[in-house]
C-alpha cells in the first residue's frame, strides 16, 4: 500500500495529501524525506470497512471524512446560523507520486501503459465529496451536519492533446467555487506538476438534506477573495441563472419541438430507416446505432459502497466508463483516447444488492481534426423481486482516434438511430457539441 502523509498549511487551512511517499511542502516547494510521517491514517480509523476496498486516494480521504461523522447523529440539533467560508477554508489537495511508487504506478495504470480514467472518475468523486463536507461544516459538534448528495456531474474534460502518462506526478485539488441556498459547486482539477499544466477539470454538484426530514437545508455561504475566485464564482453565477431562464423557457414552450431540430431529427430517422429496411440502397459507411450496443450487468455488492451506504458515485461513473470503452473500441477498431464525459445527472440512488445494468451505445461519429465517438450509456437498476426497472443515470461519453506516429488518420463509419427518440438524442448532443 502507498505511504501516505498529510501536511497542514496554517495559511490557507487547505490539507495536502501526499501518496507514494514523498510529502512536498507548499510553501518552500521542496520534497520532505519519505520516513517523515506528520500524521498516520489507519484502514478503520473511520469505523467503517467502505474505504478497505477502494484506491489509496479514495481510502484516504474517506478516512480523513471520519471526522465529520456526526453527519448521522440525529441527537444533535439543527444548524441555525449559517457561516460565511472562504474558498482556501475548504480546499483539499491529494498528490500522485508515481514517479517513485511503483505500487502506486502499477494501481493506476491501464494496458496501454496510460492512467485508468475510471480509477481517476472514483478519485474526483471522493475528493469533491471531502470539499462539501469542509464548506458545510459549522465546527459546532453540538449540530448535526447535512446529508450531503452528488446531484451531478459537469463535464469531466481532458485538455486538448493531452494523454495522462505514468511517468509524472499529478496533484488533484478541489475547492468550492459556488454556494446556493442549499447546493454547492465543486471545481475539480488535475495538474501536472512537471509543467503545472492542468490537464483535467470537472465540476461537481451537492445537494444538503437534512437527515431527520430529508428536506433540503441551507448551507454555510460563500466569500470568494482572489480575482481568480471571484471570476469563477461570476461565471458559475451566470451559468445558473441561465439555466433557471432555460427551464422556464421550457415550460411556457410545452412539448413543442424546434423546427430546426425536428428537421434534423427526421433527416437522420429517414437515413436509419432506409438502412434498416433496405441496407443494400443505403449509404455504405453507416451503421445502426442499436447495432453498436454493448450491455454490463452486475450485482452491486457491499465492497462498493460508500460512507452512508449506498453505492458510490464514483464506481458508477468507473462501471459505465468501462462499458463506453470497449464500446468505441470495438466499433471503430483503433484505440480510443478520451476526451470528456458530457453532465451526469444521478436520478436515483442505487443501493447494495441491486443489480445495475449498463448499456452503451454509439450514438454520434464525426471528424474535425481528428475522428470523434460519442457513446452513450444509459445505467438502470433492476429490481427482480419487485418487477421493477429503474433509469438511474445517462452517461455521454467522448472519445477521440490519434493515429500512431507514421499512419494516416484512422477512418471512421457514420451512425443513425432507428427509432424518433434515438433521432432527437443525437439532436440534442449535437446541438451541445456543435457537431
Amino acid at each position: 500500500m502507498a505511504r501516505r502523509l498529510l501536511l497542514r498549511n496554517c495559511c490557507s487551512g487547505s490539507d495536502t495529501h501526499v501518496f507514494g511517499g514523498y510529502a512536498r511542502s507548499a510553501a518552500a516547494g521542496r520534497w520532505l524525506g519519505p520516513s517523515l510521517h506528520v500524521r498516520r491514517f489507519a484502514s478503520d480509523e473511520s469505523g467503517d470497512l467502505a474505504a478497505v476496498h477502494k484506491s489509496p486516494i479514495v481510502k484516504h480521504l474517506w478516512g480523513e471524512r471520519a471526522r465529520y461523522a456526526k453527519v448521522t447523529a440525529l441527537e444533535h440539533k439543527a444548524q441555525d446560523i449559517l457561516l460565511t467560508k472562504t474558498v482556501a477554508d475548504s480546499r483539499v489537495e491529494v498528490r500522485y507520486n508515481f514517479k517513485d511508487d511503483p505500487l502506486l504506478r502499477d494501481q493506476y495504470a491501464n494496458f496501454n501503459g496510460l492512467i485508468q480514467y475510471s480509477k481517476l472518475f472514483e478519485d474526483f468523486d471522493a475528493l469533491a465529496g471531502n470539499v462539501a463536507f469542509k464548506h458545510v461544516d459549522d465546527d459546532d459538534p453540538e449540530t448535526r451536519m447535512p446529508q450531503l448528495v452528488t446531484a451531478s456531474v459537469d463535464r469531466i474534460r481532458l485538455a486538448p492533446g493531452v494523454a495522462i502518462d505514468l511517468q509524472s506526478n499529478y496533484k488533484m485539488t478541489g475547492q468550492v467555487m459556488w454556494v446556493g441556498s442549499s447546493s454547492l459547486k465543486i471545481h475539480m482539477a488535475l495538474v501536472r506538476e512537471d509543467d503545472s499544466r492542468t490537464v483535467l477539470e470537472a465540476g461537481f454538484t451537492f445537494v444538503a438534506r437534512d437527515v431527520i426530514s430529508q428536506r433540503s437545508c441551507k448551507v454555510n455561504k460563500l466569500k470568494p477573495e482572489t480575482d481568480e475566485e471571484k471570476n469563477l464564482f461570476q461565471k458559475e453565477e451566470a451559468k445558473n441563472q441561465e439555466a433557471k431562464k432555460a427551464r422556464a423557457a421550457k415550460m411556457l414552450q410545452g412539448s413543442s419541438i424546434d423546427e430546426t431540430e425536428a428537421a434534423l431529427a427526421k433527416e437522420l430517422l429517414d437515413q436509419g430507416r432506409l438502412l434498416h429496411d433496405m441496407p443494400g440502397l443505403a449509404v455504405g459507411d453507416a451503421v445502426l446505432i442499436d447495432q453498436t450496443k454493448i450491455q454490463s450487468v452486475s450485482i452491486c455488492q457491499p465492497q462498493q459502497r460508500n460512507t452512508a451506504g449506498r453505492m458510490f458515485g464514483g464506481y458508477l461513473m468507473r462501471c459505465a466508463y468501462r462499458c463506453a470503452f470497449p464500446t468505441a473500441y470495438m466499433f471503430a477498431g483503433s484505440f480510443p483516447h478520451f476526451v470528456e464525459v458530457d453532465e451526469v445527472s444521478f436520478l436515483q440512488p442505487v443501493e447494495v444488492g441491486n443489480i445495475c445494468e449498463f448499456s452503451g451505445r454509439v450514438m454520434l461519429t464525426y471528424t474535425k481534426v481528428r475522428p470523434v465517438i460519442h457513446v452513450e450509456v444509459v445505467a438502470s437498476v433492476l429490481k427482480p423481486d419487485q418487477k421493477t426497472s429503474l433509469l438511474t443515470n445517462v452517461f455521454n461519453f467522448v472519445f477521440e482516434l490519434r493515429p500512431k506516429p507514421g499512419q494516416a488518420l484512422p477512418t471512421i463509419k457514420r451512425v443513425f438511430p432507428s427509432t424518433e427518440a434515438g433521432a432527437h438524442r443525437v439532436v440534442k448532443i449535437m446541438t451541445r457539441h456543435n457537431a
